[in-house]
């Protein structure tokens, strides 16, 4: 071949070569528009969890929950995917500027929000200019109280009930009068302690003292001594997570249980009682929003996928994430509408059977009114297998009523 026909040769081939890589490019830009319609159809669903820091277990596992609820419905409602992408939310600000994005961004329409209190509210302020469904699973009397808003839902039993179920189920099973509490300092715990005040005043015990410490607190050494010089009845914790875990086994190792009765208020359940150990945990009465062991249908099915996905029991942080993803999604299913007013509408009121029991979401300040239940732990020797820390020794509802809870819409 000469080298004018090579070079002839070579020229029309690069032509055709462009010519179909032009019409590839321009059919692919056709479709462009169709693909991005179809994700834009899309429910999404942030989940804002602490995946680090002190409660990153917790994180990980409100993450399992929201996921085993997207995959109950078989990623759809409404014939549209649910798309969930998950976010850190390690503090308040950076909380809401991942929200922002979410939502402004990648179109979030419902958020899941769990354990820090300060989180949830902060991004319960941000929801309330946005047209998104926030679901809470955090403590503080004030998320269906006062910063209550109509975006907002919360699943958990606030402090004012979990102190309610809890506390005077230890003045009768430890027969005490004196009580001593070791607090963390901030929202959360401040309500924790504020109603135990109430209830002791109310059941003519007497608080000899408290010590408040910071979230994430390591050396527990100086609350222990001061607490333990009160000689107390009973000394109650009113921390969570590892706070609790670091905190109560500094105590045990101390004495504690040598002259006082030992009770958790707010307790996470398995996550914890795995990292303490039945030696430390026996005897000791904890209070807790969800435990595998609640017979009734749902709570079974819960723990049949939770086992076939993670071969082991669920979790409270895994349950409580389950349970309001679920609320939120049948909400969804109900309205026949991802809108925030339509879904808040279908939510309130909506009574249904849920892993708890009977729960519904009351319509003046958008709580779910359900058990909160009581525990105590095992010894070693009562214990049918490894997971089977504890019995339940009472469950209650208690909540203020409507017109006692600061919360207007």
């Amino acid at each position: 071949m000469s080298k004018s026909i090579k070079s002839r040769y070579l020229f029309t081939k690069l032509c055709v070569f462009g010519i179909v890589l032009l019409v590839g490019l321009f059919l692919l830009g056709l479709q462009a528009p169709s693909a991005f319609a179809q994700s834009e159809d899309d429910i999404v669903i942030l989940n804002a969890a602490q995946l680090s820091g002190p409660y990153a277990e917790s994180g990980r596992d409100q993450s399992r929950g929201v996921k085993l609820a997207i995959e109950e419905f078989g990623g759809q409602v409404l014939g549209k995917t649910i798309r969930l992408i998950e976010r850190d939310v390690p503090n308040p600000s950076e909380a809401v500027r991942k929200a922002k994005e979410a939502v402004e961004n990648e179109g979030a329409k419902f958020i899941i929000v769990g354990t820090s209190s300060g989180v949830s509210l902060a991004l319960m302020e941000y929801a309330k200019t946005q047209k998104i469904i926030v679901g809470v699973l955090a403590g503080a009397d004030s998320i269906t109280g006062s910063a209550c808003n109509m975006n907002t839902f919360r699943w958990q039993v606030p402090t004012y009930g979990a102190v309610r179920e809890v506390v005077p189920r230890m003045i009768e099973e430890f027969d005490a009068d004196t009580f001593y509490t070791i607090t963390p300092d901030y929202v959360f715990g401040h309500d924790l302690l504020k109603n135990t005040e109430e209830v002791l005043v109310e059941n003519g015990k007497k608080l000899l003292g408290n010590v408040f410490h910071p979230m994430g607190e390591t050396e527990y050494s100086q609350y222990i001594t001061k607490i333990m010089a009160a000689k107390p009845d009973v000394v109650l914790f009113l921390n969570f997570g590892s706070d609790t875990i670091n905190a109560l086994k500094q105590a045990v190792s101390f004495g504690m249980k040598n002259q006082s009765k030992i009770g958790i208020v707010w307790g996470a359940g398995l996550t914890q009682f795995r990292a303490i150990g039945t030696r430390i945990l026996e005897d000791i009465i904890i209070g807790v929003q969800y435990t595998w062991n609640i017979e009734n249908p749902q709570n079974e099915r819960l723990i049949e996928i939770y086992e076939e996905n993670f071969n082991e029991l669920p979790t409270y942080n895994a349950a409580s994430a389950y349970a309001e993803t679920m609320a939120i999604l049948t909400a969804v299913q109900n309205a026949g509408s991802t809108d925030n007013l339509k879904v808040a509408a279908a939510l309130e009121n909506m009574e249904y059977d849920g892993i708890t029991g009977k729960e519904v979401y009351r319509s003046c300040d958008h709580q779910a009114i359900k058990y909160y239940y009581t525990l105590r732990c095992k010894r070693e020797g009562e214990k049918e297998f490894e997971d089977d820390y504890s019995e339940i020794i009472g469950f209650s509802k208690n909540f203020p009523d409507c017109a006692e809870t600061d919360c207007k819409f």
